[in-house]
């Protein structure tokens, strides 16, 4: 990951979101789909799980209530973040660092969650054989995604102009099946697609065969 990745994503405040939540019913609409779009396809994890780009750790808890794991691992290239997860999540293992190198062994998750974090990296083929790697066989990956409609595109480009914390860190794109191609060039198996917000965003679900 880059130096200037490393900056970009630490002045965004690690209570971006909490705050965006509570304070404008845009947000709320957004990320509240997003959890609701989310909780549809998890299921029950009886081991560890990983949260890629966990940020302060807002997200990771919807994904425990509905999971329900042993254990819970979070990384995110954040500090603030990481130290708010952590106080967020007592029983967590948070950590600052690469998603495009993952400090795990081999076949180490029964889950593994990628939630709108692909888009923000240099190379998220990588981050995707990163995460085949540490996951179990027969255990399953979530991504979510932009989907850069057009719709998405627009909305973008105006939420930016009042509210530029985010400008220029969609450095990937992921249109049409280009996230399902790179999904199963990595080893992945496409097991379920679903598009929301009005098209805006996609949740892919994959497994490790």
């Amino acid at each position: 990951m880059s130096k200037k990745s490393d900056e970009i994503h630490e002045n965004v405040a690690p209570d971006h979101y909490d705050r965006a939540i509570s304070g404008n019913l845009w947000q709320r609409f957004w990320h509240n789909t997003r959890f609701r779009a989310l909780s549809n396809v998890l299921e029950p994890v009886d081991g560890r799980i990983l949260d890629i780009g966990c940020h302060s750790g807002l997200c990771t808890e919807k994904i425990i209530a509905k999971t329900n794991p042993l254990e819970v691992y979070g990384i995110d290239l954040s500090v603030k973040a990481i130290e708010r997860a952590g106080r967020r999540i007592k029983d967590g293992k948070f950590l600052v660092g690469d998603a495009e190198n993952l400090p795990y062994q081999q076949n180490f998750f029964d889950g593994v969650f990628c939630i709108e974090m692909l888009e923000h990296v240099d190379h998220p083929d990588q981050v995707l054989s990163q995460m085949q790697r540490v996951l179990k066989k027969g255990k399953h990956a979530i991504v979510m995604v932009p989907t850069d409609n057009l719709l998405f595109k627009t909305v973008w480009f105006f939420w930016n102009l009042r509210h530029p914390v985010w400008k220029h860190v969609h450095v990937q794109s992921f249109k049409g099946k280009a996230l399902e191609k790179m999904s199963e060039k990595v080893g992945f198996k496409v097991l379920k697609v679903k598009k929301f917000n009005f098209g805006m965003l996609k949740i892919v679900k994959l497994i490790k065969p």
